[in-house]
């Protein structure tokens, strides 16, 4: 007589998304792996930064730029990159981390959820060591040591800001957990953007990629920890959180005309807001891929329409996008 197969309903554990990431988190992130050898892969003759991402480069007056000008403007726009990226994970992505772990926020709070939490925190901490790392070879090796940039002059600092800047309570707190879903569910199509460019320092172009890995994961953490905490609000609350959602996706794309005028400056190359602005519209700058988001939003039934919104506030540009 033959055998009837056994179907074995595998525990909770087992079909906990969340749970399987975590488990698996000391083999698959940056922190875990051994630290790349910056220095000693540098080549002074490959460009930092894909040039294609850095504006400027299309005015028409950047045609007289000799070489050594251009390398500068081209490595102040990875040092410029890098200081965003930090300035995102210090001031948007950490704080949002740490409110998630608070008892008031009516979040999962599994051992699951709180471990995946902190690995989070971890992650990004890398991150910002790993973006100090990279733009200190750079600094060196280019001499742009005096080259820095304020963590508070990014357009998406002042996005949370501003959308905040009126609310306290549940209110400010929601805010700041819809910016950073917002930045870590579209962040890894533009990091992928320069994780492929193979024409670029092969120790920068590295780290991105390892930075998108990392955020892969994280976007499945933040979706499946705010799912929950999106059903259970009520009407108010849920619209608060699609504005600010759809408020920081806008926010992330919106332009940083006074850095990109300090990265022009390291090449003693003298440009207004105006030009800017007109170089950027000309340039096919990578947007965020929305995606991933607009799973979550169908699995939490938001309509079709708040959806299209959320498309179109992250992966269409108005008329000018630069440095993510």
């Amino acid at each position: 007589m033959p055998t009837q197969p056994v179907h074995r309903n595998p525990p909770s554990f087992e079909r906990d998304l969340l749970a399987q990431l975590s488990s698996r988190w000391g083999k698959r992130v940056a922190v875990k792996k051994d630290e790349l050898d910056l220095d000693g892969h540098f080549d002074p003759e490959l460009p930092d930064f894909p040039d294609q991402l850095v504006p400027m480069l299309n005015l028409p007056a950047a045609s007289s730029l000799d070489p050594e000008r251009r390398q500068r403007i081209v490595s102040a726009a990875w040092i410029a990159y890098n200081a965003k990226t930090a300035a995102i994970e210090n001031e948007i992505i950490l704080p949002a981390c740490r409110l998630m772990l608070e008892e008031r926020i009516p979040m999962r709070r599994d051992e699951v959820a709180v471990s995946a939490l902190h690995q989070t925190i971890i992650d990004e901490h890398y991150h910002i060591l790993m973006c100090h790392n990279a733009v200190g070879v750079t600094r060196r090796r280019r001499e742009l040591t005096d080259l820095t940039f304020d963590p508070d002059g990014w357009s998406v600092v002042h996005g949370l800001k501003a959308c905040r800047a009126d609310l306290t309570g549940s209110e400010r707190d929601l805010v700041e957990i819809a910016f950073a879903l917002a930045a870590e569910t579209t962040i890894a199509s533009f990091l992928s953007v320069i994780s492929t460019a193979f024409d670029i320092q092969p120790m920068n172009r590295i780290t991105v990629d390892m930075h998108r890995k990392d955020e892969n994961g994280h976007a499945v953490v933040f979706r499946e920890l705010v799912a929950p905490l999106y059903r259970d609000l009520g009407h108010g609350d849920r619209e608060l959180f699609k504005d600010a959602l759809v408020q920081g996706l806008t926010a992330f794309r919106a332009p940083d005309f006074d850095p990109w005028v300090t990265v022009a400056e390291a090449g003693e190359f003298d440009i207004s807001t105006e030009q800017l602005a007109a170089a950027a519209s000309g340039t096919t700058i990578p947007t965020r891929d929305t995606g991933s988001l607009q799973l979550l939003l169908a699995d939490l039934g938001v309509d079709s329409k708040f959806a299209e919104t959320v498309a179109s506030a992250g992966s269409k540009p108005d008329n000018v996008r630069v440095i993510v």
